[in-house]
């Protein structure tokens, strides 16, 4: 009889694969950190390369921008690489992708005229399969029209929708996102559950996304912020920003022992790393807080005592280095 190293060499070759190996050979999930290290303590690092993910919640919630913030951070990583973003709705900003930090030059652009969704998706699929693409986002899944039904006048209804065709794509571009290291960034829509009081929204395209997604990201838009960076309602005439709530709906990546949690969005500069990194810090006892002091470690091992939130937040935006070395410092404790 072989021995197992045989078998699975023999097994591998029967079937021409290589995807028979030890259990102790499977690689650790890699990472795209967003900017907001509050988003990195929230997934436990980022977005998992190589998987699909879904980020669901209503208009102005923050999806788009959180793909294209994933978008950027993927190019830091990887610039060699290209991405392809299917812009299904065709409301994508580029200005305010670069304001976020996205090199267009390496991004393929899919902007639908009259495309039925079969050959858009073919188009992703011939896209990821390719190799040269390592990070896909369709925006998005609602905007995926079949052929069938776009052939259907107005008057006529439509069972299921999406639903079928979504499927069909999952089973296809889930081992293909594996075997090409892509990671496959979906965003969808809440919509209302009319009639269910207990489940008030619900995901449209059907549940095969929900099965197929290593991680699923619930937004919502939260307080408006004026200059000072306080909270404001939703009538404040003047915002520069708002809170982005983050709800961690299904985690099969890491432990799922954090749910919830936010992060600051500027309407010029973007993602506001700098309140994040800072307020997560002091929640993770990095900075450490004491009344009304705060106690900031610094690179060279000392410790600067600051009076007053406010003065933190300047000591950082006077001392860049320091606050990128404090990032990294709060972005690892998050990840623990």
């Amino acid at each position: 009889m072989p021995g197992i190293d045989e078998l699975v060499a023999s097994m591998n070759k029967k079937y021409k694969t290589n995807i028979i190996r030890k259990a102790s050979e499977l690689k650790s999930v890699e990472f795209i950190p967003y900017t907001s290290p509050k988003m990195n303590y929230l997934t436990r690092g980022g977005a998992p390369i190589g998987r699909m993910i879904e980020l669901v919640g209503p208009p102005q919630s923050g999806k788009t921008t959180t793909a294209l913030d994933l978008l950027a951070n993927y190019q830091k990583l990887f610039p060699e690489r290209f991405s392809v973003y299917l812009d299904a709705e065709n409301t994508l900003d580029k200005d305010w992708g670069e304001t976020l930090g996205v090199n267009w030059d390496k991004v393929i652009l899919i902007q639908p005229e009259s495309e039925y969704g079969e050959d858009l998706l073919d188009m992703l699929l011939d896209y990821i399969r390719s190799g040269e693409v390592g990070m896909a986002v369709l925006d998005s899944a609602p905007f995926i029209v079949p052929k069938g039904v776009a052939e259907k006048g107005l008057e006529e209804k439509s069972y299921g929708g999406n639903s079928a065709l979504m499927k069909a794509f999952c089973d296809k571009v889930i081992p293909l996102c594996k075997k090409n290291e892509c990671t496959f960034v979906m965003l969808n829509q809440l919509r209302e559950n009319i009639g269910n009081m207990y489940k008030p929204y619900k995901i449209p395209c059907g549940t095969a996304l929900t099965h197929a997604c290593s991680q699923i990201l619930w937004f919502t838009k939260g307080s408006l912020l004026d200059e000072n960076g306080d909270e404001k309602s939703s009538t404040y005439p003047n915002p520069v920003g708002n809170v982005v709530n983050v709800r961690m709906e299904k985690n099969k990546v890491t432990k799922n022992d954090r749910r919830l949690d936010s992060y600051t969005l500027n309407y010029s500069s973007g993602v506001d790393d700098g309140v994040d990194t800072i307020d997560l810090g002091i929640m993770l006892n990095v900075i450490v807080k004491s009344g009304g002091w705060y106690n900031i470690p610094v690179s060279d091992g000392s410790t600067k005592k600051v009076q007053g939130r406010e003065k933190v937040l300047d000591y950082f935006y006077n001392d860049l280095e320091e606050f990128e070395w404090l990032k990294t410092i709060v972005n690892k404790a998050a990840m623990e």
